[in-house]
């Protein structure tokens, strides 16, 4: 038998390679150029989130010695309502839900819940009083005060002094357990990590708070005083919400649903894509603890990233924000300035908010 040879295009022989070759080679290199862009700027994000953890750990460690109430920075599940407490540890799904308000019906487990979290046996909350006393000692104390988020002025992130095995252990024992029987699909596979921080709105600092979401799969709000009026926690749609008549909620993100009193020891459910914003105080100070909890196993999920990438489409009339146009114009007490490109069909920007930029850089 014989054996016939052919020549194999190289990269010397150019009259046998392919005519298109050029821009193949191109092709690549624009993909290898993205591709290393990409793999930047996941590495100086690491980057910054290991500087940011290490900035962390040493505050809370320069803040240790000064710290006024040692037991916190321990376990809070000893100051949970005992009622709530029982109920979860006992796997009392009937007794759990009895201690339950559903403030906003979902009808497709993303209803909003308020419960008494930290209500001791006489009615009061020793565990505000506490929390309050130790963030006045690290306001005191003349450490870095890292602002708690990219919209709130004023607070502290709790888990930067120290307090992140509490908030751990409480999340496990009771956050968790809340948010499987309320939030199944948001739950599954446990919480993996949170950021916990503490907000203030007083005259002279920040007033309220914006419409928005939050950057999580499940939050958890509780009131810790002082003595205030007005502050009340407005409540509107889902991002990414379905109509009713594919099984979902009223599928308008800018729809009003609930106006929620705060209340000492009482601390109020919801999921992450929930819109929401904080009405202005009208006297007194509001502080409240914050925990935005993430699940790794929710958020590899295709329904996380079609919800969450989601954007609300404008009203009749209005400048599309992701195409499409919603059914009925949006509540005014849900446009927020910050996200809606559409916010000045609708009303004047509030005095100092100027409107979005437009094009490149905007969004």
């Amino acid at each position: 038998r014989t054996l016939r040879c052919e020549a194999v295009p190289t990269l010397h022989n150019h009259a046998e390679l392919p005519a298109n070759n050029n821009n193949i080679t191109a092709k690549h290199f624009i993909v290898g150029v993205v591709m290393a862009a990409a793999l930047v700027r996941a590495l100086v994000g690491l980057f910054a989130v290991g500087a940011g953890e290490a900035r962390r750990t040493s505050l809370a460690m320069q803040y240790k010695p000064l710290r006024r109430h040692a037991n916190l920075f321990e376990d809070w599940t000893e100051w949970v309502h005992p009622p709530l407490l029982h109920a979860i540890r006992s796997s009392n799904a009937s007794a759990l839900l009895d201690l339950l308000r559903e403030e906003a019906g979902g009808g497709d487990s993303s209803g909003v819940y308020s419960l008494p979290l930290f209500l001791d046996a006489e009615g009061g909350c020793a565990f505000c009083d506490l929390l309050l006393d130790e963030l006045d000692g690290y306001y005191a104390s003349g450490l870095p005060i890292e602002r708690p988020n990219s919209m709130n002025n004023y607070g502290i992130i709790v888990n930067a002094i120290g307090m992140r095995p509490a908030i751990d252990r409480l999340q496990a024992a009771v956050l968790h357990p809340l948010a499987a029987l309320l939030y199944p699909e948001q739950a599954e596979g446990g919480f993996t990590s949170h950021h916990s921080f503490m907000v203030k709105y007083k005259a002279g600092q920040d007033l309220g708070l914006d419409m928005h979401t939050d950057a999580c799969d499940v939050t958890l709000n509780v009131c810790l005083g002082r003595d205030f009026t007005g502050a009340g926690l407005t409540l509107c749609g889902l991002r990414g919400g379905e109509p009713p008549s594919r099984g979902g909620g009223d599928g308008r993100e800018r729809t009003l649903r609930h106006v929620h009193a705060h209340t000492r020891g009482h601390a109020i459910l919801h999921l992450g894509r929930q819109r929401h914003g904080a009405d202005d105080i009208v006297t007194g100070e509001r502080y409240n603890l914050i925990l935005w909890n993430k699940s790794s196993h929710h958020r590899l999920s295709k329904d996380f990233l079609a919800k969450y990438r989601s954007r609300p489409p404008a009203a009749p009339g209005g400048e599309a924000a992701s195409g499409g146009e919603e059914a009925a114009p949006p509540d005014l007490a849900c446009l927020s300035y910050t996200h809606d490109d559409d916010y000045e069909n609708y009303k004047p920007y509030p005095p100092g908010k100027k409107p979005k930029p437009r094009g490149p850089g905007g969004g």
